[in-house]
């Protein structure tokens, strides 16, 4: 997008003189009006004047514009075309930018920077600024260059984005995901209330058409643009007579986690998805097999997600098995202090080893199509006593925390205030779907 700034304009001086046939002026003159002034004879004057024609200066040159214009670097940029795509025509930039130490941050690390530039109509640059944003650490930077005292310097700034709260809602028409995906719900935040109602609601098959569910979460925003968002801060929902509220809460000193709006941690043994977002491409049960055809018992959930995707441990536990396993491809197994055991099938990577302990949560590998697999998928499977069992029990099997907060210092007022915040969300959603 380009925007157009009016630098200045010089007002127009007034022409002093009229010239006519370079020479001279005529001019008509009338006596003064006096008693039947109609009957006096009419005197006409010639005079010759000097007038040299004055023009203005801002007739002879154009105004000067300055222009904002904005270009995601891309992978196979270049200097020359990035400045190219946002109109800078500007040799003595280029060079700056060429043997700069600084500058030449704009093209290092990944694509996808937001540079801006302002810049006349003719092309000169007056600044640079590049900004990108470390998905690990979420930490902002920005490269400033610019010109002062009719030279370019640059530098790099770590700006503080402006934390907010955010309230989101969706009204369940065909499925969860979908719901998310039409509100403009971010899949992380998504993943959160998934996990958050882990041990009371199975997301794929419990939520009836017309459930509402209501949202409350942090953004971080900069330069008036949503930069990545945080937290699940709290959710609420309407499932039929049905209603589950959850919020996230950490004491001083603590790991944070979700409770109940009463204080009950919502903390279970088994995590319900080893995907922090994903869609069951196929449940438990018999079905067509997609590479040998026919059908065949599935004794396991197989979900989509993209090639690399994370995988995380459901549940704490020691690695008794990683490694290849034929159809499998890539597998770990995992066993659990309850005496179950999960499995993890096709996986791209293996990030753990035999014998290693693991966290509830904690990747262990990341998502492929090793072994019999038609694209890349996770086959996940629940193992009960060495038998296979159906993976959506673990929610309704699984214990709930014994740790207990309401009654730590603040959690009271946190709740109340959660209470207030999300009926101010769900009445943003009744008044969306009236």
């Amino acid at each position: 997008m380009t925007v157009l700034i009016q630098h200045h304009r010089r007002s127009v001086l007034a022409v002093l003189g009229t010239l006519m046939l370079g020479t001279g002026v005529v001019a008509f003159g009338v006596s003064p009006a006096l008693p039947d002034a109609a009957q006096w004879p009419v005197r006409q004057v010639m005079e010759t004047m000097n007038a040299p024609l004055v023009v203005s200066e801002s007739t002879t040159s154009n105004p000067e514009f300055l222009i904002h214009q904005s270009q995601l670097t891309r992978r196979d940029d270049s200097l020359q075309a990035l400045l190219k795509r946002l109109g800078v025509d500007d040799r003595e930039a280029q060079t700056f930018l060429a043997h700069d130490a600084t500058s030449r941050m704009l093209l290092t690390g990944a694509s996808g920077k937001l540079a801006t530039v302002t810049r006349t109509s003719a092309g000169r640059l007056k600044t640079l600024s590049v900004r990108w944003v470390d998905t690990n650490s979420q930490r902002i930077s920005r490269l400033v260059v610019e010109q002062q005292e009719g030279a370019y310097q640059s530098r790099i700034e770590q700006p503080t984005p402006r934390r907010l709260e955010q309230f989101g809602s969706l009204t369940i028409r065909s499925s969860f995901y979908a719901a998310t995906d039409q509100a403009g719900i971010p899949d992380a935040v998504a993943a959160q209330a998934v996990e958050a109602f882990s041990g009371d609601i199975d997301f794929q098959r419990d939520l009836k058409r017309g459930a509402r569910v209501s949202l409350v979460y942090e953004v971080f925003e900069l330069d008036g643009e949503i930069l990545f968002t945080g937290q699940l801060l709290g959710a609420e929902v309407q499932n039929g007579k049905d209603t589950h509220q959850a919020m996230w809460f950490q004491a001083a000193g603590q790991t944070g986690e979700f409770v109940s709006l009463d204080g009950a941690s919502q903390r279970r043994a088994y995590l319900a998805s080893p995907l922090a977002f994903s869609r069951v491409t196929s449940s438990y049960g018999p079905r067509i097999h997609p590479v040998f055809g026919g059908q065949r018992a599935h004794k396991g959930t197989d979900y989509g997600a993209p090639a690399g995707t994370p995988i995380r441990t459901v549940a704490d536990g020691v690695v008794s098995f990683a490694g290849r396993k034929g159809g499998y491809g890539n597998y770990v197994v995992i066993q659990h202090p309850d005496k179950a055991a999960t499995a993890y099938a096709h996986l791209g990577r293996i990030d753990v080893r035999m014998g290693q302990r693991v966290q509830q949560g904690q990747t262990i590998g990341t998502v492929g199509s090793t072994g019999t697999a038609t694209g890349p998928n996770l086959h996940f499977e629940y193992l009960v006593k060495g038998v296979q069992t159906n993976p959506s029990r673990i929610a309704s099997d699984s214990s709930v925390s014994t740790v207990a907060v309401a009654q730590l210092p603040g959690f009271k007022q946190e709740a109340k205030a959660m209470r207030e915040q999300l009926d101010m969300a769900a009445s943003v959603a009744l008044a969306d779907a009236q």
